[in-house]
Formats: structure tokens, C-alpha cells, sequence
């Protein structure tokens, strides 16, 4: 009887959701948001031991031991009460936050974190994180509150790697193999030490959270978070508009048909993603940098940020896009057919029989990004390099780009408020199959850039390390910077204390869900 209870539930759940005006939502204290529509998604992959992106929902039932601001400007402790590096910089010191309890009612302690540390290290759990801790040689638990990381150099992007890694119980799952944990299903029953506890899962149709009434910062306003999935954006933002949903992100063109609406506000912030056009360099023909400039030289990027982004995007000179990183003394890259056209025929480019159709993959496939596209297609173009645009799923997209089997792209590269994230993305040992340089860049000297800030934990001395990243990547055009465009959440009008931030995998940042409410 209880199982056809339970069943029913979801069910009548699931109908309200589907059918309701938003009314009954409200008086029982139900938030229901579209946490995975949008390029920060990860929709129905649960394992947070695997996940890379979709922490915006993760974060909602567990926890790491640090979160960004709002801002993405400071980090802050979540788990860990505090943080400190041993004066020479071999080992780290972290003070748990004491009184915490997982779901099920056990202590959270520092078990925990080496547990899981020691799943992300290992090689069989495959872990997208595991790079970020390739310094961590030893980790120990001298008391229940306390964990002692021994490092073999300094790595200052500790606390920034901190803020992706969900911590998970060892009393529930330390009796399992890691290909289990990797693989298994483990997850239809998570326990976490976040606001909210899991309830349900309706295959394609929802997850619903009950408010954890023990969580540490007190119980949340809410009774209910539900994660509702939707096969498209623009179904979420039909939702929305309809008053069934109070959260969902939005593209340039959803914000635009709806900026009249009654029913929800809009937020914006910079994406911090830096769209760029990616080249193969192991391709000889965009080997010379004089045909990377030519290409950035022929966009007229103001324009397109004009016209097309409706100024929603700000422009970007090299890797780096928070302003804090980027010297005022780098090439502006000011569009310039003439120049571009000399650089080209300076670099042999039309004598070497390359004035064939090149293929420019993309998996941005909203109707602004096929504007750009054309736009670059027509622009470049113009001084002889001739580009056949193709639009591909994200799961194509990466099979080709890893493979090798592609020659320019068009896409986006999370930097963040840590410039030590694209060191794996752009560091020559990390080229497919190793790791994550899937533009095959090959630059000795940036490599010693990143090594450099990575084991500097003075701020000053490390933004000036970094400027330099940005004036290499300027001139020698690994990638080429486009724009930093911004990004769109709706938030309905009667929901009340709603954080959202754009991030870059989404959700590395404190929105206290606890003080959420429905009005």
C-alpha cells in the first residue's frame, strides 16, 4: 500500500505541475524552476562524483567546502569554516564547519571530505576534477573536524577547485567499489548536507526536494524544490510566462519577445564564457600567426555586437575576460580588411591553395548565434577565407573536436573568476586523449605562465602573472577572442530572495535557496 502511495503521489505531483496556474503552487510553499535548461545544464545525470556543469541543482542537495559570492568575486566558505597554506606551501590546513548533519542524520566530518577526495583522485572514477587535484600528494584526518592536505608545490586554485567538488557520505557509500560509485545508480537515494533532501524522480519530468528541516543555516522558507525538465528553452519559458514554473534561463531572443511581461522579471550578467574562433593548430594552414590575426582583423565585432546582441556582449582581447586580468597595453585588434589582407599574403595563405570552403563547426544553434555565424561567414569572406558553417549537437561537437577531425570552430570557453580553470584547456601535455586541449594549442611559454599561477598565492603578484597570460594570448592568438556575451534568467515576480548568477557550469556561487520564497 505504501509503494501505491508513493506512486500516486508523483503522479498527482506531476499533474499539478503540468496543469496548474501557479496558484496551489504558492500556497503549499513549492518552487518549481528549470535548473538544467540552458548551456550551465546538465539535465538527468545525477552522480556528482562524474558531473562537470549542473551544479546549480546539485548544490541544492549537496555541498562543497566552498562557494563564490554572488559577485563571483570572493570565495567563501560553505563546508569549511576556513582554509590556510603552510608558510612554505606544502600543505593545507581546512577547519570544518562543526554541527553539520547529513539527511539521514549522521555527523558530517572530515571522512567525508577525504573520502571524497580520494574518489576524484582515482583513476577509474574518470573524474573531470581529478586535474585540479593533481598536487594533493597525501590527505589526512587528525581530528573529525580538521583535513590536512599535503601538496607537492603550492596551488593557489585549491579554493576555486573546492567549489565544484560535492562532498558525499562515506558511511553510505565507502562499502562500494569506485567503478560501482562511477556507474551504479547510487543516486536514485542521495544523501547529502544541503537545504534540500531528495524526495522523487519522475523519469523526463521532474526531481522533487523536501526543505531539510535540520540544515545548518536554518530551515528552508520553501517546503519544496522541484526541478522540472523540459526537451527545449523555449517550452521553459512558455512555462514561465504561463506562471507554471518560477525559474528558467533565457536566451537573447526569449528576453526579447517578452520584455513587456507582467509575470516575471528578468536578471542579466556577463556569461563569463568567452565565445572564441577556435583553429586546429596541428592544421599547418593556421600555423603562421599572421593568418589568426587576419582572421580577427577581418570581424567587425563591434558591429556584430551591436547589431545583433543588441550590445549585450563586451568585447574580449585574449583568454581572460574579467577586467581586473587584462592590461590596458594589448593589440585592440580593431577590424582592418586592408591589413588582414596583407598579413594573408604575407603568409603564402592563397599561393598554398587555401582558398577552399573551410568548415566551422558550432553547437550554438539559437537564431542569434546563426546570425553571427553568417556574419563571420560574409566577413571573412571578404578577405579570401572561405568558411562552411555546421551546426552539430553538443555530443558531435566534442566527438569531432577530440578526434581531431575538424578545422575551425566557433564556440565558448569558461574562464571564470579563477584564470587557473584554462590552464588544463590550453596547456600542451593536456591534448586529447590526455586532457581537455581540445584546440591543440602548443605554447612552452604560457604553459609556464599557468604553472607560475598556480603556485603563487600572493594576489597582487598573481594578477600581474596572469596580465601576462592575457598580453601571450593577445599576441600569439592560441584562441581568437571574439566577445564576452551576457546571459538571462527569469525569476518569477511572487518569488522572493532568488539568487541567480551566470556561471560558468553554473552554480559555483552562495544563492541560499533557504531564504527562497513564494509570495
Amino acid at each position: 500500500m505504501l509503494k501505491l502511495n508513493k506512486k500516486l503521489l508523483m503522479l498527482l505531483t506531476a499533474l499539478m505541475l503540468l496543469a496548474g496556474s501557479g496558484t496551489g503552487i504558492a500556497a503549499e510553499k513549492i518552487f518549481v524552476g528549470a535548473f538544467d535548461v540552458g548551456p550551465s545544464g546538465n539535465a538527468q545525470k545525477f552522480n556528482p562524483l562524474t558531473a562537470s556543469a549542473g551544479f546549480s541543482f546539485y548544490n541544492k542537495y549537496f555541498s562543497t567546502l566552498t562557494l563564490y559570492d554572488a559577485a563571483l568575486e570572493k570565495i567563501n566558505g560553505d563546508l569549511a569554516q576556513s582554509w590556510a597554506f603552510s608558510a612554505d606551501g606544502k600543505s593545507m590546513i581546512i577547519k570544518l564547519r562543526k554541527g553539520v548533519k547529513w539527511h539521514d542524520g549522521a555527523p558530517f566530518t572530515a571522512k567525508d571530505v577525504k573520502f571524497t577526495f580520494d574518489l576524484i583522485k582515482n583513476p577509474d572514477m574518470a573524474s573531470s576534477f581529478s586535474a585540479r587535484l593533481n598536487h594533493v600528494t597525501d590527505i589526512q584526518t587528525p581530528d573529525d573536524s580538521t583535513v590536512v592536505l599535503t601538496l607537492d608545490t603550492l596551488d593557489a586554485s585549491l579554493p576555486d577547485a573546492f567549489t565544484s567538488i560535492m562532498i558525499v557520505p562515506e558511511h553510505l557509500l565507502g562499502k562500494m567499489s569506485v567503478k560501482e560509485l562511477r556507474n551504479s545508480d547510487w543516486w536514485k537515494q542521495p544523501i547529502g548536507t544541503g537545504p534540500f533532501k531528495w524526495h522523487a524522480y519522475l523519469p523526463d519530468q521532474y526531481v522533487e526536494l523536501d526543505a531539510n528541516k535540520n540544515f545548518y543555516r536554518g530551515r528552508p522558507k520553501l517546503n519544496k524544490l522541484i526541478n522540472r525538465y523540459f526537451k527545449d528553452g523555449s517550452s521553459a519559458s512558455i512555462a514561465l510566462q504561463a506562471g507554471e514554473i518560477q525559474h528558467t534561463y533565457l536566451t537573447l531572443d526569449q528576453v526579447k519577445q517578452s520584455r513587456n511581461n507582467s509575470v516575471f522579471n528578468v536578471i542579466a550578467g556577463p556569461s563569463n564564457v568567452l565565445n572564441y574562433i577556435g583553429v586546429n593548430n596541428n592544421d599547418p594552414r593556421f600555423k603562421d600567426v599572421r593568418v589568426r590575426q587576419a582572421i580577427l582583423l577581418a570581424i567587425d565585432r563591434n558591429a556584430i555586437i551591436k547589431y545583433i546582441y543588441g550590445n549585450e556582449a563586451t568585447l574580449s582581447n585574449c583568454v581572460l575576460s574579467l577586467p581586473k586580468f587584462v592590461p590596458a597595453d594589448i593589440n585592440p585588434y580593431a577590424m582592418n580588411v586592408t591589413v588582414a589582407k596583407q598579413l594573408l599574403t604575407d603568409a603564402g595563405w592563397h599561393k598554398l591553395n587555401h582558398d577552399l570552403p573551410i568548415e566551422l563547426l558550432t553547437y550554438y544553434g539559437d537564431q542569434v548565434s546563426k546570425d553571427v555565424v553568417s556574419s563571420l561567414q560574409a566577413m571573412l569572406g571578404d578577405i579570401g577565407i572561405n568558411i562552411r558553417p555546421r551546426f552539430v549537437d553538443v555530443a558531435t561537437f566534442s566527438q569531432m573536436v577530440e578526434s581531431g577531425k575538424f578545422s575551425m570552430v566557433f564556440a565558448g570557453g569558461g574562464n571564470g573568476p579563477d584564470p587557473s580553470v584554462l590552464a588544463p584547456l590550453m596547456a600542451s601535455t593536456d591534448a586529447p586523449p590526455k586532457g581537455a586541449n581540445r584546440m591543440r594549442v602548443n605554447l612552452p611559454e604560457l604553459d609556464r605562465l599557468f604553472k607560475a599561477g598556480q603556485i603563487e598565492a600572493d594576489d597582487v603578484k598573481r594578477t600581474k602573472i596572469y596580465k601576462n597570460v592575457c598580453r601571450l594570448t593577445n599576441a600569439k592568438l592560441p584562441w581568437i577572442p571574439l566577445w564576452m556575451t551576457n546571459r538571462f534568467g527569469g525569476v518569477a515576480k511572487n518569488a522572493k530572495n532568488v539568487i541567480w548568477t551566470p556561471a560558468p557550469s553554473g552554480g559555483r556561487y552562495q544563492d541560499f535557496p533557504e531564504n527562497w520564497s513564494l509570495h
